[in-house]
């Protein structure tokens, strides 16, 4: 049962939204976080004024369950609101996208940790590092967790932190590594976020000095088995973690085109040629037209990718070999992205690298962004190819 404080913090339900009405709502968040894209970057992390607009807007409850408040929304909607959403910032988009695809995790969780991490509302905020680092030392009731964890996107402005770790091996649980839910209050932020790309996600350090975790608040591999039925945690859930935030560095891209478009509608000619207005030249058409075609295509393949995704949490579960042809055109949709955005930077030329033009940040983010672990290009091919091949041992610990 949450606390008479938590419950005095709780935001006041919002009404039901459709899924419709979720983009809806995302589109109308645009004005607000290309306001506050400049100070997002200076500020390395999401502005509170975005995050404000987010909560209002009902876009923090994506995947929070309804008895909880929230929307369960969709693997295609939650895509759908990241794309829109990383055409003002992409860094923003980001973060709540891993506000929104960390949280299923939790069915995994004993119902007395479910209660503790929804005391804080149905916009509660949780972020994770899934790599194990740090160690666990067993105590009596759990364990005693050191260890530091880089790059926990939205760290600052979360409420939980799911975090991979080592753990002892025991009789009944074998495996050395589990995921372990803290109070981001009992962690050290250590600022070690400094990057080209995607610098507004705030994604610092964690660091846990002998933190103490109870028992009902780790989950091993025996845990996620028997919340998963034995099959452990679906792997379309695991695709749709993935997606959201696939989402934003495709919509970077997205973003990107409607910032080109901007620029071309102002009449700008071309610099060292005949022609005083770029859009008069065919060749200019042609590559924006290109630019469009690549990036739509892009954006069309990771909500083909959802839709699919979706399909199986009510269908069959996905197999191997399914799951690796939806990774291979996830990394398929980023390099049709990065072709469009390539386009796009033509088009421009150099003044889109002026550090006031938003081109050059969509372009940083989106580089960034899509060398994730999660969108690795060649160990993706290989995992598909030795699938192909009838070698079911796949490299990536991902699929």
């Amino acid at each position: 049962m949450s606390s008479p404080q938590a419950d005095a913090t709780r935001p006041a339900p919002l009404p039901l939204h459709t899924e419709d009405q979720l983009l809806a709502e995302a589109l109308k968040t645009l004005p607000v976080l290309r306001a506050n894209a400049h100070t997002t970057e200076a500020r390395r992390r999401p502005a509170a004024a975005n995050l404000d607009r987010l909560r209002a807007a009902g876009l923090l409850r994506l995947t929070t369950p309804q008895n909880r408040g929230g929307w369960e929304a969709s693997i295609r909607t939650q895509v759908e609101v990241g794309l829109a959403l990383a055409r003002a910032c992409p860094s923003t988009a980001w973060v709540a996208g891993i506000y929104n695809g960390v949280k299923p995790m939790t069915v995994m969780l004993p119902p007395a940790a479910v209660e503790e991490f929804y005391a804080f509302g149905p916009d509660v905020l949780v972020c994770s590092v899934a790599s194990v680092h740090g160690q666990a030392v067993r105590v009596d009731g759990g364990v005693l967790l050191s260890g530091t964890w880089a790059a926990a996107s939205g760290c600052e402005d979360a409420d939980w932190a799911l975090l991979g770790t080592a753990l002892p091996k025991t009789a009944e649980d074998p495996h050395s590594a589990a995921t372990v839910l803290v109070p981001v209050k009992d962690l050290q932020v250590k600022d070690t976020w400094h990057v080209a790309g995607l610098s507004g996600t705030g994604s610092q350090s964690l660091v846990a000095d002998g933190v103490l975790v109870p028992n009902h608040r780790i989950i091993t591999a025996a845990v996620a088995a028997a919340a998963g039925g034995g099959a452990g945690f679906p792997a379309a859930l695991k695709i749709g973690s993935a997606l959201n935030l696939l989402a934003p560095v495709v919509g970077a891209a997205v973003g990107a085109l409607d910032a080109v478009r901007q620029t071309l509608e102002s009449g700008r000619g071309i610099m060292a040629s005949v022609y005083r207005d770029t859009t008069d030249s065919p060749s200019a058409q042609m590559w924006l037209g290109e630019a469009d075609r690549l990036i739509s295509r892009a954006a069309r393949q990771v909500v083909a990718v959802a839709s699919e995704a979706d399909a199986a949490l009510v269908g069959e579960p996905l197999a191997p070999q399914e799951r690796s042809a939806l990774r291979m055109e996830m990394v398929a949709a980023i390099e049709n992205a990065r072709s469009g955005m390539s386009k796009l930077l033509d088009l421009n030329g150099t003044a889109g690298f002026a550090q006031s033009h938003p081109l050059q940040r969509f372009w940083r983010d989106m580089e960034t962004g899509s060398r994730h672990v999660q969108f690795n290009p060649f160990l993706t091919r290989e995992d598909y190819g030795r699938l192909l091949a009838g070698v079911q041992s796949p490299v990536s610990l991902l699929l």
